[in-house]
């Protein structure tokens, strides 16, 4: 079920893509209806005096089925996919939601737009999670809301993919501002004891730089090692050395890393003098 609203307070943002980069080059933007009209992130669409379509000034991922010169309907279906990034969703848990602020385009009315999601990036992999019925009330202003769909079933995957998908004809477009990931809790974080088949911090409170003492199941070559605040917030995300990772720039408090080599996750918790 979709549910159309504002995210819970007590959430907090794990991901988030505005945009405002101008550029979508970390999605993976499918035209399966072969038409050369695809997701782009460009401004979402205006027209000037002479019904001529401009830019108007949000930044926006956009998926349209108009002629991007005069606004003619483009006559065909789109199957246009927007794959996400890779989102880490290992280190959270409760509710978790997909917030898309979202709106059709101007001169249109109701649009479907279909959500899928994968813990693999390929497209045939996919399923369909939620479908959301964005509203639109006039022709020309700015409608942007909040559209959330639950992602809950993802929580602890270290690796996931979500799709915004436009199967529909006769529509003018979709345009989305921003879209993130909102969790309400961390996954259980343990302090460990360092018996040789689990990692430790070699010294905490931790001054300057961050030492661990890895244990003997971890794989030492490839070692990705996450530190988030007590909020949940990714503040460094770094491969481990054994010369440690420098956190002299953090504010003194409670920290939480997270090491993945691969195959297995460990979670420490340390505190910054």
């Amino acid at each position: 079920m979709v549910l159309i609203s504002t995210t819970a307070s007590s959430q907090f943002a794990v991901w988030e893509d505005d945009f405002n980069d101008g550029e979508a080059s970390d999605w993976n933007l499918l035209d399966l209806d072969g038409n050369s009209s695809n997701w782009i992130s460009r401004k979402n669409i205006q027209v000037d005096e002479n019904m001529v379509i401009i830019d108007g000034a949000i930044d926006v991922l956009g998926s349209y089925n108009v002629e991007m010169v005069n606004g003619a309907p483009l006559g065909t279906t789109e199957n246009n996919w927007a794959i996400s990034p890779a989102i880490d969703l290992s280190y959270y848990g409760g509710p978790i939601s997909l917030v898309l602020n979202a709106q059709c385009a101007i001169y249109d009315g109701p649009n479907d737009l279909y959500v899928y999601a994968s813990t693999s990036p390929a497209q045939e992999s996919f399923t369909l999670i939620g479908t959301i019925p964005i509203q639109r009330l006039t022709m020309l202003d700015e409608e942007f809301k909040d559209y959330s769909v639950d992602m809950s079933q993802f929580s602890g995957e270290s690796e996931v993919y979500f799709a915004l998908v436009t199967n529909e004809n006769g529509f003018v477009g979709v345009e989305i501002n921003t879209a993130r990931i909102d969790a309400q809790s961390i996954l259980g974080i343990k302090d460990t004891e360092g018996s040789g088949t689990a990692s430790s911090i070699k010294q905490n409170p931790v001054a300057e730089s961050l030492l661990l003492q890895l244990g003997n199941t971890i794989n030492k070559e490839h070692l990705n090692l996450k530190i988030y605040n007590v909020n949940g917030m990714l503040i460094k995300d770094v491969f481990y050395t054994e010369a440690g990772i420098s956190i002299s720039g953090f504010s003194s408090g409670m920290y939480f890393a997270v090491l993945y080599d691969g195959v297995t996750t460990e979670r420490l918790k340390f505190i910054k003098k």
